[in-house]
């Protein structure tokens, strides 16, 4: 009998683990909060690690990059602030990663875990599709010595019903309702459940990229316009440090 995993949370993580559990002989089951996919999302960088996992979860083939098309004789300008242009390199003139936005990789994985594969990468054809159930959460969760007896709360009909897994997967994000619950019952696990700054980032490089409450800083603060052929997040930028301000950091670290 094969065996059964639930995976919290319907992201790139919960949808690879997913995956990776069926090539494993698993049976996993995914639940998300929200009522549907979220499909939107940020630019993000695809370095070849990244670009090497997609390989071997057998998604490459469906990953579409941004990268343009390059043609003899195209050009890449740059303009300064007064308008002026001059040749600059391109995103397929400098080494480094793929650009890609997060719905690519999104879209990629879905394809996967709904059977949708024609052969790419190491799956070797179609896989069963792997159960999503949505606006679904884990209310209450009970280790035995043989399974995991799961409550599981349906947020459209207010239902209530339990289940039993062999595992459970934790893959609802840094505010993780799931890591949360555990914590509150004394889990003898390590549990993360808020994100920890590094050392090297932030206010002592720079501007804060945004104050406790998680707002953008005040106009006029410092900071800078950023500009991009996709949404541009303005927590994910920051500013570069000088060597002193560099030295200042490692001192404090």
């Amino acid at each position: 009998m094969r065996k059964r995993a639930l995976v919290v949370g319907l992201g790139i993580a919960g949808m690879s683990a997913a995956i990776g559990l069926r090539r494993a002989g698993w049976t996993p089951v995914i639940v998300e909060r929200a009522p549907e996919r979220r499909t939107g999302g940020y630019f993000i960088f695809l370095f070849p690690e990244g670009r090497q996992a997609a390989v071997d979860l057998g998604i490459a083939g469906h990953l579409h990059t941004r990268n343009p098309d390059w043609e003899p004789g195209g050009i890449t300008w740059a303009l300064d602030r007064r308008g002026n242009r001059k040749p600059a390199l391109g995103f397929l003139d400098q080494p480094g990663p793929a650009a890609v936005l997060r719905g690519d990789i999104e879209v990629a994985l879905w394809r996967s875990i709904t059977g949708d594969v024609t052969g790419d990468g190491v799956d070797g054809g179609a896989q069963d599709p792997v159960e999503v159930r949505f606006a679904t959460t884990p209310i209450e969760i009970t280790e035995g010595s043989a399974e995991v007896q799961v409550l599981l709360e349906d947020a459209g009909t207010g239902a209530r019903y339990r289940e039993s897994f062999d595992l459970v997967v934790g893959a609802d994000g840094l505010r993780s309702s799931l890591h949360h619950r555990r914590a509150a019952q004394g889990t003898d696990q390590a549990a993360a459940v808020r994100p920890v700054e590094p050392c090297d980032r932030g206010a002592a490089f720079g501007r804060p990229r945004t104050d406790p409450q998680g707002r953008p800083p005040p106009a006029g603060s410092g900071g800078h316009r950023t500009a991009g052929s996709g949404p541009v997040r303005h927590d994910a930028v920051t500013t570069m440090p000088t060597s002193s301000q560099v030295n200042a950091g490692s001192a404090a670290c």
